[in-house]
Parts: structure tokens; C-alpha cells; sequence
């Protein structure tokens, strides 16, 4: 286990260690990256970094079993993925606005008032148990759902006045495989281009990208629905990303991945994030929470947390969890929150 150098966050780290051929698995945790290296040599990305043991979990296991045996490992190295474009703005500017926002079905409140914003090339989490309410709301950010109050901008358009100019700038990574199975790989994607309105020469461009960095040229004429689970992930995320969007949403995309494909999956959105493309994820994975730079914890579609994942982290402490995990401490903020709730609705 390790600490990331001061102004690196772990994921940033841990996309670097991911890089050395001594490293065998890093991931997030706690706001540290843990480490399995496949040899007692250290890479040159291991230089000045302080090393704590740790004991070994399954998950530790299962990389070390898997190294080299996984396809995915064919893939081109995740860290060298560009976009051709460079995304305008600065750090600070705020790209996504979420004030007063209700949904309502009838009687039934989904989203209940919740505020939140984003700014460019941060990753910005939705975290919270069935039925909280993450999902609609990550549906009225892409502008699939009709919001009943409140307001929405994303991308500089107002989703309840401008859908189509705010879906230009927006890419989409659906929790199930959305695109059509029963199209090959090259039609998916040549589809999907047309429909985000690229044509001849930058049509191909992108595709012969896509293709090229997702590894996905081998199977061009395969059928979509036919296609590995982790390679309808990335066929999926390639056209997600064919027309270069500002924002990327990602609901629940690593469901049903493997802890490799995770990494891998993790290492792009970690390199397009230092591009400056801004991705707002719903995962259901509590440890993916530490790859985020800011987190939003939802239950009966109120916000009961948000902040960076050390802060939430806090939420956790007790006399008998000092240093709890991001598990603990989303547990302890929801059941926190339904023991308070009667008194507050009698209040």
C-alpha cells in the first residue's frame, strides 16, 4: 500500500503503476493505491514511493492467477489513449448545474429536490441502493427523462428547453449492452458515427480509432450481441466516444466486468478525465467510489452526502471503525439517514 506523491490522485497513481511490467494490479483504496507486483524488483515508477504490507485479499489472488492469461491484455496500453481534439476551458469552470431538481410519476416522488454541479474533468459519482433515485436522475442528465421542476444545464444548454444541443456534446455507457446485436462491430460503429453526425473522411477517422484502441479490428464481423462481455463493454464505450463528447455518462457500465476489464475500463476514464472530459458514473461497486473526485450519496431521492471520498469516508468513523472503509461509511450515511427520517417528515 502507498500514498500518492502530493498533487497526484490515487487514480492517477494507479494508472501509472498499472504502466510497470514489476506491477501486477493497483487499485484505489482509502485514498491510497494498493499494490500486488509480480517480482521483489521495483519498476522505476515504484522510486520514492513508501511501501506498506498489507495482507493479501482474494482479489489480490485472483490478478495475480489471471496475469497474462486474459485477453484483454492484448489491448494497446490504455495510458496512450488521446483525444484527437483538445476540450476548451478551464478546471474550474462548472459544466454541469443541478438546482431544485424533482421527478415526480403521479403521487410518487423519485427525485425529491437535490442540488448538485460538476466541474470540467472532474469524476462525479452517484452512489446509492436500489431505488434512491440515482438512476432517474442520471436519466434526466442525459435527457432521456423530462425533469417536472428544477433546474438542469449541462454542457451550457438547458436539458428542459435544449435537449439536442446539449446531447451533441454528451457520450452514454448504458449498465446493459444498449447497441444492436444483431449488427457486426464495424456496422454498430458506423451507425453510431453517422447518427453523431461525423461523414466521409472523419467518419473513417474515428472509426479506424475506435477500432485501433479498443482492440476491437478482430472482430469486425462479428455480430454484437455474439461479442465477450468485456468486449461489448468496450464496443460499447468505443461508440460512446466516436464524436469526442465533453461529458460521458456511465450507469453502472462496469456491472458484470471482471476486476481486469474494470482496471482497463477505469485506466480510459482516468486518461480522458486529465483531458478534461467530464464524466458524471452510477456504480454500485463502493470501492469504484474512490476513483471519483467527488461523490453524491442518494436514498428516497434525497442527497444525504457529497463531497470527495475522503470526506464521505468520515461519515464512516466510529469508536470501532477508525479507519472505516467506503462501504462502512455509505451504510452508516443511509441508515443514519432512515433512522432520522419519521422524526424529520413529523417535524
Amino acid at each position: 500500500m502507498t500514498s500518492p506523491p502530493n498533487g497526484e490522485t490515487p487514480r492517477g497513481l494507479q494508472a501509472r503503476l498499472l504502466g510497470d511490467l514489476s506491477v501486477t494490479d493497483a487499485r484505489p483504496d482509502g485514498g491510497r493505491v494498493r499494490i500486488v507486483r509480480s517480482t521483489e524488483t521495483a519498476g522505476a515508477v515504484l522510486d520514492g514511493l513508501t511501501l506498506e504490507p498489507v495482507a493479501a485479499s482474494f482479489e489480490d489472488a485472483f490478478m495475480i492467477l489471471q496475469q497474462g492469461a486474459d485477453a484483454t491484455r492484448d489491448a494497446p496500453p490504455v495510458s496512450a489513449m488521446r483525444l484527437e481534439r483538445a476540450i476548451g476551458g478551464s478546471k474550474d469552470d462548472v459544466v454541469v448545474v443541478v438546482s431544485g431538481l424533482i421527478k415526480r410519476f403521479g403521487a410518487f416522488v423519485a427525485v425529491d429536490n437535490i442540488d448538485f454541479e460538476v466541474r470540467r474533468g472532474e469524476i462525479f459519482g452517484l452512489l446509492g441502493p436500489n431505488g434512491a433515485g440515482k438512476t432517474t436522475t442520471f436519466r434526466m442528465l442525459c435527457g432521456l427523462l423530462t425533469a417536472t421542476a428544477g433546474t438542469l444545464n449541462v454542457a451550457g444548454a438547458d436539458l428542459r428547453r435544449s435537449r439536442a444541443q446539449a446531447r451533441r456534446k454528451l457520450g452514454y455507457v448504458a449498465q446493459k449492452f444498449s447497441l444492436y446485436g444483431q449488427l457486426t462491430v464495424a456496422e454498430n460503429l458506423d451507425f453510431f458515427a453517422a447518427a453523431y453526425g461525423l461523414a466521409r473522411t472523419a467518419k473513417r477517422r474515428r472509426i479506424d480509432w475506435a477500432m485501433d484502441e479498443f482492440a476491437l479490428r478482430p472482430f469486425a464481423d462479428m455480430l454484437g450481441g455474439q461479442l465477450p462481455g468485456g468486449f461489448k463493454q468496450r464496443l460499447a464505450m468505443a461508440a460512446a466516444l466516436l464524436h469526442e463528447p465533453d461529458i460521458l455518462f456511465l450507469d453502472e457500465a462496469t456491472s458484470g466486468a471482471d476486476p481486469i476489464a474494470r482496471r482497463e475500463f477505469w485506466r480510459r476514464i482516468t486518461a480522458l478525465a486529465d483531458q478534461g472530459v467530464t464524466v458524471i458514473v452510477t456504480t454500485h461497486f463502493m470501492a469504484e467510489a474512490e476513483y471519483c473526485d467527488r461523490i453524491a450519496i442518494l436514498d428516497s431521492g434525497r442527497i444525504l452526502a457529497q463531497g470527495p471520498p475522503s470526506d464521505i469516508r468520515a461519515l464512516g468513523v466510529t469508536p470501532a471503525k477508525v479507519d472505516p472503509t467506503m462501504d462502512d461509511a455509505f451504510i452508516a450515511v443511509v441508515e443514519q439517514a432512515r433512522a432520522a427520517a419519521p422524526t424529520r417528515e413529523a417535524a
